[in-house]
């Protein structure tokens, strides 16, 4: 037996046996460059190439570093987005278009049209151009009745819309901006009139930004930006969105934000990325008009010196406190929010914070020198702790003895608590002492599980 050869086990291509609308899909999920590449395996592959739902256009698939490229590129990725389109055979779902070396937008607005054209649903735009030149986006983007879905990215886009039947059924807009200038993108905000999901990304600089939003079908508006100059003041949204259910803001320096109608908001997520002197001028007036949110999401050093309304309806509360920053203001959120249920302590553990302020002078550094206790009992126990609270979740835990003293006090004061979790700081390395000490607190709840990871 060992003199015979044995005879090669047939592998069978079970790939290749897929049904083609399953094989369509799965080339959807890759970039467009890698699904032409399969069609060298087989003519039925070739065949399949057309019928992709997605199409995925990016120049910068075509390199492995920055380094490579040069003016020539564009035209050889212009070639093949033409010979791509040129062989579609069907309707695709979506269109994504990232280009960062744009030559020319004469061809840009005719990829468009041909996605328009093959009833695309979703848009994906990021035009980049370093020549000083404006695109103007297309108004057959604007009157198109079958987007949907609708991201843009660029640094050379301006946004005209049409006076009247701009993006009639338009429900999902993110827009990254780059040092805004207001006219070239407010109206955008306000020309969807089933809009229900918006997006506003980007770097700002020193100007201030006056935006307003008017979208009578808005459920979500997240606005994440960040700075590009320091030394500003707060921008200004003015927001006319009767049905927003989801205000979801990531700042460095806080918003002015006026809200025409607040009732229907029940999500509200505040995350600051420093310490500014006019978090508690504009986040009172905010907190004050949504008050009825059930979920809600904050860092603690928004709310420093800040008069807080009542939250009669809150359920899950998630509160980040840092470094320095006081506990109190945990004890006060409990006090205000009677039928909490579910309660997240994120404790962040960072090198330095800074606060601004006009005046120079008064320019303080925050560190991790240890100032003593910052934790105080409060005297009575909040209505949520005794009847309401059922679990609580604390990250990032170092095992200081602010951290010790509020998971004992929520443990020994909780009564229906069923569950707590703490997940240690990365660099906390007394996981064992940690866990014969917490054994050693009294529960409040006969049921209350502690696990510790």
């Amino acid at each position: 037996m060992g003199s015979q050869s044995k005879p090669r086990a047939i592998i069978k291509d079970r790939i290749s046996q897929l049904p083609e609308p399953v094989l369509c899909h799965i080339l959807s999920l890759i970039p467009t460059k890698y699904a032409v590449r399969t069609s060298v395996l087989s003519k039925r592959w070739k065949k399949l190439r057309a019928f992709v739902p997605n199409i995925d256009l990016d120049d910068k698939h075509e390199h492995f570093s920055e380094r490579n490229r040069d003016r020539n590129d564009y035209v050889h990725f212009a070639m093949f987005v033409d010979r791509v389109l040129s062989l579609l055979e069907t309707d695709i779902h979506m269109f994504r278009l990232h280009c960062s070396i744009v030559e020319d937008f004469a061809p840009i607005e005719g990829w468009i049209r041909s996605a328009i054209g093959c009833n695309a649903v979703e848009f994906d735009l990021r035009i980049e151009s370093f020549r000083n030149k404006i695109f103007q986006l297309p108004h057959s983007v604007f009157k198109y009745n079958k987007l949907v879905a609708l991201k843009l990215n660029s640094n050379c886009l301006s946004y005209v819309p049409p006076e009247s039947g701009c993006f009639p059924s338009l429900k999902f807009l993110h827009v990254t901006v780059c040092f805004p200038n207001n006219e070239l993108v407010e109206k955008l905000f306000s020309c969807c009139p089933v809009l229900e999901d918006l997006t506003i990304d980007g770097v700002v600089g020193y100007d201030v930004l006056n935006f307003k939003i008017s979208a009578p079908e808005l459920k979500t508006l997240r606005i994440r930006l960040r700075l590009g100059a320091l030394g500003i003041d707060g921008n200004n949204f003015s927001v006319n969105a009767p049905k927003l259910e989801k205000l979801d803001v990531t700042e460095v320096i806080f918003s002015n934000y006026n809200l025409e109608s607040s009732k229907s908001i029940v999500n509200l997520y505040l995350i600051g990325g420093c310490s500014h002197h006019g978090f508690p001028k504009l986040s009172a007036p905010l907190l004050a008009r949504i008050s009825k949110v059930k979920n809600m999401y904050l860092s603690a050093f928004l709310l420093k010196g800040c008069s807080l309304p009542a939250f009669g309806n809150l359920k899950e509360l998630k509160l980040v406190v840092r470094n320095r920053y006081h506990w109190e203001l945990l004890t006060e959120l409990l006090k205000r929010s009677p039928k909490l249920e579910h309660l997240i302590l994120e404790h962040e553990h960072e090198l330095c914070c800074t606060t601004f302020s006009d005046d120079e002078e008064e320019v303080e550094e925050y560190s991790t020198v240890y100032l003593g206790p910052q934790w105080n009992t409060p005297e009575t126990v909040p209505i949520c702790v005794s009847s309401h609270l059922k679990t609580i979740t604390i990250r990032g835990f170092g095992g200081g003895y602010d951290e010790m003293e509020v998971t004992k006090y929520l443990l020994e004061n909780g009564k229906v608590p069923n569950k707590m979790v703490i997940y240690s700081f990365v660099f906390f390395c007394g996981s064992e002492k940690l866990d014969k000490e917490l054994v050693m607190f009294q529960s409040g709840s006969r049921t209350c599980q502690v696990e510790f990871f």
